[in-house]
């Protein structure tokens, strides 16, 4: 009889248990600050990381959506029919190296998810609200 009672309150000792690590679980949000991307060729991208482990998605410094590809390059994204983010063909690239053909690319085709300000592309940093 004591060892039945015995597996019992180990049983639920275990059950309780993790059930307060689910609880104690929290999201740990991306880091606020730019990063630096080296591209399989040598070339480096300046990009934001938005979201937390459970769910994230990157952009270029001036707010354009990039996915990494199965080759490890960064490229400009798009969304697929069930709203995940798919790279596209095309390498992306720092604003200050983006030829004329990729500027018209990206303005007709790739999700801009915010404008930063003047201050906030030359700093990298995010503006502080007053």
């Amino acid at each position: 009889m004591k060892k039945r009672w015995l597996i019992i309150i180990l049983v639920l000792t275990v059950v309780v248990m993790s059930y307060g690590q689910e609880r104690r679980a929290q999201r740990v949000q991306a880091t606020p600050f730019p990063v630096e991307w080296i591209q399989p060729d040598g070339d480096t991208l300046v990009i934001r990381i938005f979201g937390d482990e459970r769910g994230s998605y990157r952009t270029t410094v001036d707010g354009y959506v990039v996915a990494e590809n199965s080759h490890g390059k960064l490229c400009y994204a798009r969304k697929n029919c069930r709203g995940q983010y798919c790279a596209t063909c095309r390498q992306a690239h720092n604003a200050s190296k983006r030829t004329k053909c990729e500027i018209r690319y990206i303005e007709k085709r790739i999700e801009r998810k915010f404008i930063p300000d003047d201050e906030e592309m030359i700093s990298g940093e995010p503006k502080d609200e007053e």
